[in-house]
């Protein structure tokens, strides 16, 4: 008797495709990407009925439960790729305005009113067992910059409508997958106002579009939409050496600086982040807790000017749309 192939995440596969609207699930040929894992996914709890008067068999056992809300949500963890990358970008922010004729510069901004809802599929059990997500919609993004080993990775939060489990995958022909540029962990500059910041050691930032989810009635289970009535916002922190008084005199002053994060694999492949305003908020600077170094971290958040977005992600690869 042979061994059985059980499904695993090695033969997963991940196609998606922008929606027409909220409910009905993309038509046509997908595109396909990579990623590293996922946890998207439909709930829907029960609820205790303490209904009076019903049949039972004894007085203290629970009865017949109610049907709780009907949630969905997730993260996907994908590749810091200078190619694929955009595809998250274009969910997050909408779509980039593309200048070049190779290479392409696309830069995407935040603060749009409308953003896409797309159709996911997962391929979790190969050419049998498709999970298809239906009425997605980026509501985060998020990454650590330490220098590390291995290739930097990001995660995506999601919300949608709904899942179906399909026999048969209804993603079309989708068209090759187009090749990885993976960004190593290792890299990465930060600069303060157009200045390489000296003593950074790394950190973490994390962009929110804080969605929240349309529950006026449809004749359905699932809410209606997403509503993006909140401001989106962009926060996280930073670690550094301490060596002189530079980042705690910032951290004091309160005043908005510039700061890019970029990363590159060449000068025709890269990604640059750019917050056009960025406060530090006050707190403990460099705390001593024996006899080593001192290295301070400084937590931050983002916010618009009256002439910038709040953020510009700006990516230079040889892709000619998005």
């Amino acid at each position: 008797m042979a061994t059985s192939a059980n499904p695993r995440g090695k033969t997963a596969n991940l196609r998606f495709k922008d929606q027409g609207d909220f409910s009905t699930p993309a038509g046509g040929d997908y595109i396909q990407t990579v990623f590293y894992s996922e946890s998207l996914g439909e709930a829907e709890g029960l609820e205790s009925d303490d209904l009076l008067g019903s049949e039972r068999n004894n007085n203290r056992d629970q009865e017949k439960p109610a049907p709780g809300l009907s949630t969905h949500s997730g993260d996907v963890v994908v590749p810091l790729c200078v190619n694929h990358l955009p595809y998250w970008l274009t969910g997050l922010l909408g779509a980039p305005a593309t200048t070049g004729a190779g290479p392409y510069v696309h830069v995407f901004t935040s603060g749009k009113e409308e953003l896409p809802y797309r159709t996911l599929e997962f391929e979790k059990r190969a050419g049998a067992a498709f999970f298809q997500h239906v009425g997605c919609l980026v509501s985060s993004m998020s990454f650590n910059f330490n220098r590390s080993a291995g290739y930097r990775q990001v995660t995506v939060g999601l919300v949608g409508r709904s899942e179906e489990k399909l026999g048969a995958s209804a993603a079309g022909a989708p068209a090759a997958l187009l090749a990885l540029a993976q960004i190593p962990a290792a890299k990465g500059v930060l600069r303060i106002d157009g200045v390489t910041a000296a003593d950074f050691l790394g950190g973490s930032l994390q962009v929110q579009n804080n969605p929240a989810a349309d529950e006026a009635l449809n004749g359905t289970k699932y809410v209606s939409g997403y509503l993006l009535d909140d401001p989106a916002t962009g926060s996280g922190a930073m670690q550094v050496r301490y060596k002189d008084e530079t980042y705690y005199d910032l951290m004091k002053a309160g005043e908005p600086i510039e700061v890019e994060l970029e990363f590159a694999l060449s000068a025709t492949m890269k990604i640059s982040f750019l917050m056009a305003a960025v406060r530090f908020e006050k707190g403990p600077f460099a705390p001593i807790s024996g006899p080593g170094g001192l290295q301070a971290e400084l937590t931050f958040r983002c916010e618009q000017t009256p002439t910038s977005p709040m953020l510009t992600v700006t990516v230079t690869n040889g892709i000619a749309s998005y």
